[in-house]
């Protein structure tokens, strides 16, 4: 243990956006094996292109079907709202386990997360929960979440650094300071523990590719949010960040199995004879592209060439084939701790075990796209325009704060990590389903 508290970075989840990141922290269960994968994503077993009836296989968590995140979540990962059953939480994507009384501010974060959104005004919404946090600390809660949005909004309109970012950090470190003020003054300070902690970085966007717009420009006709349905689709886009994607070949055409790589680059994989993974990972937006190779093992591909990932037991080995994606220099070999402590500090901290994570999620698309930083996927029908952005698997998405007043176990630490921090404090057992290290 380190003395005194702790301040540092830790690795958040992939894909690395709002919702779904929230679920290391809550379930201590990475977003494949709750089988959340995206923000957007199809369910290719059941989806079979019926507009209304099966609207529901498509799923989009930024608007209407927000809620549905919790009925999404796989039944094993259980939250710390349903363990510890004295909790409360404020303005929290993740509701499941919680009642109207632990759960007093859902209404006001759908309004001020629409006026948000529109008036791109997110200070309210931040205001309003500093205030229920303050008053909270003399209620009997064991533990309490809080969620701040201004923070994120402000640096999708602008940029990380921006004068409106600055000050909502600021006002989140004043709330955090009248917070210790209280405990101390109550002779609480060392028997509360306060973590501070953020589910994504971010970082400037200065080109767009819509990668729906993409495929039209190729004659390959697109299902992508926020359209609702296309006749016959040749490929369905699930954006998130919008720094990642996933996409679905054929749609429409309900099927058990995700298609291999050698599938989806043979000629009619989505309606033309272009190879258009190949056509994918020459564009300057695109990082790498991953898919399953059909034996168990998924392929990273860049423009040079092709890597392997493949797991046995727990042990998960990177082999660069005719390219090195991950830019890691060579063969990479180890568990899940190995892998955090040997790429923590790379251009892709933990890309490995978050793309093998991804996999494990059955709704999870045929391919999954990741960007280079300062490009994203989503263009046309963004409102407001991102300027600035999250969801890949980049060190400036990846990376986040990870601040506590009590010691913390030596790091490198994932967001999931917190899941167990808050459950070993309070005394009470970790699941044993989880991905944190404990």
């Amino acid at each position: 243990m380190t003395s005194g508290g702790a301040v540092g970075r830790a690795t958040t989840a992939f894909p690395s956006t709002t919702g779904v990141a929230y679920l290391p922290f809550l379930t201590g269960c990475l977003p494949g094996r709750c089988n959340v994968p995206s923000i957007r994503w199809l369910d290719r077993k059941r989806y079979g292109g019926k507009w209304w009836r099966e609207r529901n296989h498509l799923r989009s968590y930024c608007g209407w079907q927000a809620g549905h995140i919790d009925t999404d979540i796989a039944p094993g990962a259980r939250t710390l709202f349903e363990l510890i059953p004295e909790s409360l939480a404020l303005f929290t994507p993740i509701t499941r386990g919680l009642s109207a009384v632990r759960d007093p501010t859902q209404r006001a974060r759908r309004f001020w997360g629409a006026m948000g959104h529109y008036l791109q005004w997110h200070q309210p919404g931040d205001d309003l929960v500093s205030r229920r946090l303050v008053e909270s600390i003399d209620q009997p809660w064991r533990f309490i979440f809080a969620q701040f949005p201004a923070v994120d909004g402000y640096t999708h309109q602008k940029h990380p650094s921006a004068p409106r970012v600055l000050r909502a950090l600021a006002r989140v470190d004043a709330t955090i300071g009248q917070l210790r003020a209280r405990l101390t003054a109550r002779g609480e300070a060392e028997s509360t523990l306060i973590l501070l902690v953020s589910d994504h970085g971010a970082s400037p966007v200065h080109t767009h590719l819509d990668l729906a717009d993409w495929f039209r420009a190729r004659d390959v006709r697109p299902l992508a949010h926020p359209t609702l349905w296309t006749r016959n689709p040749a490929v369905a886009v699930m954006v998130a960040g919008n720094g990642s994607a996933m996409l679905y070949a054929r749609p429409d055409e309900a099927r058990l199995e995700r298609w291999p790589l050698p599938t989806l680059r043979s000629p009619g994989a989505f309606g033309t004879d272009e190879d258009l993974v190949a056509a994918l990972v020459r564009e300057d937006a695109v990082a790498f592209v991953v898919a399953a190779d059909g034996q168990g093992a998924l392929v990273v591909v860049d423009r040079d060439g092709e890597a392997r990932l493949s797991l046995t037991g727990a042990t998960l080995a990177y082999q660069p084939l005719t390219s090195d994606p991950l830019g890691l220099g060579g063969t990479v070999v180890g568990n899940a701790a190995e892998w955090l402590r040997r790429t923590h500090d790379s251009d892709w901290p933990d890309a490995a075990v978050q793309l093998w994570d991804q996999f494990r999620s059955e709704r999870t698309g045929d391919l999954v796209v990741i960007a280079r930083e300062g490009w994203d996927f989503r263009d046309a029908f963004e409102v407001p325009e991102h300027r600035s952005g999250h969801g890949s698997l980049h060190r400036a998405h990846m990376l986040i704060p990870l601040w506590s007043n009590m010691p913390l176990p030596p790091g490198p630490h994932r967001s999931v990590d917190v899941f167990a921090h808050v459950l070993h404090w309070l005394g009470e057992p970790l699941p044993s389903n989880c991905d944190t290290a404990g």
